[in-house]
């Protein structure tokens, strides 16, 4: 087996539809959409009144949850951490711990310089710190004693770090909307070229606020002049009356594992990633670039030294914007040929919303559980085909068809391009 062979060991996920992938993935194949009103702030002064929020969220029950399940110095660890911490930081934490336990890491004893944390995802802090400005504009001595700290959006990955001992490094990167896709290129080169064994993904949920969302709705991004009143029909990729993206709450993690370590510690292997690519189209703009896109998935492919007609599937970034979803389409039809029309290609924010910096990594956790299922959700609300639409887009139905390699894109505000490639695993 090549030393370079990189494997995923373990998954976690939390969205509005569900906090575990079987639940997600169900949900996703039986039309569930997790877009609703958002509860959390006022709406009152802002247009778009509708995104995807988690339920509320029993953290303290789902930290004891793991008691009998993980070492006690772990859990341990993490008690100390959330007293310290934002809710932001705790779910990211207790996602990162069930991705840690689903990779049977706590079983093993692994040089903790030999594994390391990267946190996908930037704003992280931004409710937090404007409710901290509410608080020190009135009475600055009772601002969060943390807040110094809490306001970094490396919080994530040092407190992950922290609980799961993991000492090789532990940092953040971020690239908007193409973030996820970042993360795991940063992976591949830790495990490659560093040479460690064991990289945690982690995606924290974004950080929603009225003011972002105005300022999205300004710039004519997400959906606000349609579909308040019918907030599960809002998300529409490929449909002639999509109008925007809606932004929704969620992250993921994935434990990335360097393949023959992963295999003689006999871990459970969801699934191999080939590899990933990144471009830029020097434009700070959010203009949808065809030749970005179409060279990034050529880059790709060509170093996994993958052919189109090898690849079954796209995970598509699909937003639901007039623009975007079209270019996409385009830029697949140019890089896959006469293939494109033997692809199936599905928009999973037709149901799950955009969750902005971890949708790269949410949306490939997905993609590797449909594929390990052989059946492939529908892209939903398409109720008149967008002309434009030439490929299949999955809009009349779920589809099984057997899957070996996907695709899955991401592409971000500023010209931000991504792309990465999973296999099944051959041993």
């Amino acid at each position: 087996m090549s030393s370079d062979r990189i494997v995923i060991t373990g998954v976690a996920i939390n969205t509005p539809i569900g906090d575990t992938l079987d639940l997600v993935g169900n949900n996703l194949l039986s039309g569930k959409s997790a877009i609703g009103y958002w509860r959390n702030f006022d709406t009152s002064n802002i247009y778009s009144k509708i995104g995807g929020q988690i339920p509320e969220y029993d953290i303290e029950g789902k930290l004891h949850a793991f008691s009998n399940r993980i070492p006690d110095i772990v859990l341990s660890r993490a008690e100390k951490v959330f007293k310290q911490t934002t809710k932001g930081v705790q779910l990211s934490v207790l996602m990162a711990m069930e991705a840690w336990l689903d990779a049977g890491l706590f079983e093993h004893i692994i040089d903790p310089f030999d594994c390391g944390i990267i946190c996908g995802g930037h704003n992280l802090s931004d409710k937090y710190l404007l409710d901290q400005q509410k608080i020190f504009s009135d009475e600055p001595e009772f601002i969060d004693a943390f807040s110094g700290l809490n306001s970094l959006d490396t919080d994530h990955s040092s407190s992950v770090a922290q609980v799961l001992n993991t000492k090789g490094f532990a940092y953040l990167v971020g690239g908007t909307c193409a973030t996820g896709n970042i993360a795991i290129q940063t992976a591949i080169n830790a495990i490659k070229v560093d040479k460690k064994q064991v990289v945690a993904v982690v995606c924290p949920m974004a950080s929603f606020h009225p003011m972002m969302l105005h300022s999205l709705t300004i710039l004519e991004a997400i959906c606000y002049s349609q579909y308040q009143d019918t907030p599960t029909k809002a998300s529409r990729p490929y449909d002639i009356n999509r109008s925007g993206f809606l932004p929704s709450e969620g992250g993921a993690v994935l434990i990335f594992e360097q393949a023959e370590h992963a295999k003689n510690r006999g871990a459970k292997i969801y699934a191999e990633l080939l590899g990933a690519s990144v471009n830029s189209d020097a434009n700070h703009l959010g203009d949808p670039s065809h030749e970005g896109q179409v060279r990034v998935i050529q880059d790709v492919l060509k170093k996994c030294n993958i052919s189109p007609e090898q690849v079954d599937y796209v995970s598509a970034h699909a937003t639901s914007t007039k623009l975007g979803d079209i270019v996409e389409l385009k830029s697949i039809k140019r890089v896959f040929g006469s293939h494109a029309e033997k692809l199936i290609i599905n928009a999973p924010k037709s149901l799950l919303g955009h969750t902005m910096w971890a949708s790269g990594v949410v949306e490939a956790a997905i993609a590797i559980w449909q594929m390990r299922q052989g059946e492939f959700h529908q892209s939903h609300n398409i109720e008149t085909l967008d002309p434009a639409v030439e490929l299949n887009v999955c809009a009349s139905g779920n589809v099984k068809k057997e899957v070996n390699i996907f695709l899955n894109n991401s592409f971000g505000m500023g010209g931000i391009n991504s792309a990465s490639l999973f296999s099944r695993y051959h041993g």
